[in-house]
């Protein structure tokens, strides 16, 4: 399978696939495909059925994935402003990807979930689901607005919006937690909801939030 990104103000990335190769990806995001592309229905099993319905029903995560095998090309769009980061995960490479980034992967990459919790604040984050995938393979992911890159060294932190967070290596730590606006009681009950996230391992940010974006 081969990758070719397809720039401009709304990038799209075109997967090119032999004879039985197949990539999978969210349902509704493919813009075209050549006609010898078959289209199929990958079913998420990770937690069994009463997880998947309960992600589904109670964290917005598709209850299937759309899978297309070659040969052919189908090329794959978010319909948003950014950039888009073709991956290869090397073998028990583990990558978490935010929800509704994933552009498109390898069949042969197992997919899984992680769920991130909230600091459950009344009226605040309640946490959210990432795609968990494993090496080896190819993928394709989309950013909104500028893609911003770094590694972390062992127990090395950065704090991030969580709205801000494209991806990081399974071995990155995220946590969310408050952050004061100074010190004494106001400071703590206006704190800022943040996600702290502890190396080792990569980090990429979104300078869109994309929530702000598809609303």
């Amino acid at each position: 399978m081969e990758l070719e990104t397809l720039k401009g103000i709304v990038p799209a990335v075109l997967a090119t696939l032999g004879a039985q190769e197949s990539v999978y990806c969210e349902h509704g995001i493919m813009l075209y495909k050549d006609p010898s592309v078959g289209v199929g229905r990958k079913t998420i099993q990770s937690g069994g059925l009463f997880g998947t319905l309960k992600r589904s029903t109670l964290g917005g995560v598709p209850f299937f994935l759309a899978e297309f095998t070659g040969p052919g090309s189908v090329a794959f769009s978010r319909d948003g402003v950014g950039e888009i980061r073709d991956l290869e995960l090397a073998p028990n490479e583990v990558l978490d990807v935010a929800e509704g980034s994933l552009l498109c992967a390898e069949n042969r990459i197992p997919y899984d979930m992680l769920y991130v919790k909230g600091t459950n604040r009344p009226g605040r984050m309640m946490g959210f689901w990432m795609d968990r995938l494993t090496g080896p393979g190819k993928i394709a992911l989309h950013g909104f607005g500028n893609i911003i890159s770094m590694t972390l060294a062992p127990q090395e932190k950065v704090t991030c919006d969580f709205g801000a967070l494209l991806f990081k290596s399974g071995s990155v730590t995220a946590r969310a937690l408050n952050l004061p606006f100074g010190s004494g009681l106001l400071g703590r009950l206006e704190a800022y909801e943040v996600l702290e996230l502890i190396g080792p391992g990569k980090v990429a940010l979104q300078s869109i939030d994309p929530k702000r974006v598809l609303g």
